[in-house]
């Protein structure tokens, strides 16, 4: 313990060797008795304590971004770009019911509900690699496809590639903002992702949204059309509604892909996106 100035005292507690909620528990008690007692203001030196007392945690900053978050500077451990990390809720659903154990059947009736055109896919409703363990996130996507056509990249995503069996995703956006639902159950979409609890393909809508990808880019979305990133904005703030899922858990697949830099879809800015569906 050292003396900084009259007021203050500071607190290092630099090799405790306890868990960080134990840690967080006693130095609360210890401010609390030596305040009262001596009437100083402490403050606390220890790696990860800043993030801890202010309900963050650490992580890299591009990840904190991924999840929603909002990364500062603070104490943490590890490389330079090592942040505090403050995010929304990423568990706990803000309306509707999330989905347990079942094949999201209501998938047509919930876009046809907030007014969007629909095409369902011949058996979609029994398609899929399982059911769902849950719906607790949104994966925006793009096809990477031909340059004409509402969908062409249907096929693939229904049936597969050679190197990875379909669907590919539950749902197909096309050019004309025309939804193709096409499978109600598991669909491999994700790979590996930076919460597979949350945006793994047991627990994550994947949307297939027709376009080029070129150029790749995180501005704007000049290379969509405006009724189909319209009808993006739309179907997924339907499906937020229905099942329950907060903005920060809608994210696109070049943030949610690890390592950082495996995707790089949608070819929009997704800041701006999120933004759209909080309006």
């Amino acid at each position: 313990m050292q003396t900084a100035g009259p007021q203050k005292l500071v607190l290092m507690l630099v090799h405790a060797p306890l868990r960080e909620g134990v840690l967080k528990k006693i130095s609360v008690v210890v401010l609390a008795i030596f305040n009262a007692v001596h009437g100083k203001k402490i403050s606390i030196i220890h790696p990860r304590m800043d993030c801890i007392m202010f309900s963050s945690t650490c992580m890299e900053a591009q990840s904190c971004t991924a999840r929603g978050g909002v990364p500062y500077a603070g104490i943490c451990p590890g490389a330079g770009n090592m942040q505090c990390c403050k995010t929304g809720s990423t568990s706990i659903p803000i309306t509707g019911t999330t989905p347990t154990n079942r094949m999201l059947t209501d998938l047509a009736d919930i876009l046809r509900g907030a007014g969007l055109p629909v095409i369902e896919v011949d058996g979609w409703k029994t398609r899929g690699h399982g059911v769902m363990a849950s719906v607790k996130g949104v994966l925006i996507h793009h096809t990477a496809g031909p340059a004409t056509g509402d969908f062409p990249s249907l096929k693939i995503v229904r049936d597969g590639r050679t190197d990875l069996a379909g669907p590919l995703s539950q749902l197909g956006l096309g050019r004309t903002g025309t939804w193709y639902v096409i499978a109600a159950g598991i669909s491999y979409h994700a790979g590996q992702t930076v919460d597979n609890s949350v945006f793994g393909n047991s627990n994550a809508i994947g949307i297939e949204a027709e376009a080029t990808g070129v150029p790749s880019t995180n501005t704007g979305h000049a290379y969509w059309p405006d009724v189909q990133y319209q009808s993006y904005v739309r179907g997924v703030k339907a499906l937020q509604a229905a099942y329950g899922i907060p903005t920060a858990r809608v994210l696109g697949h070049k943030e949610a892909a690890v390592p950082a830099g495996r995707k790089p879809d949608p070819n929009f800015s997704m800041p701006e996106f999120r933004a759209a569906l909080d309006k």
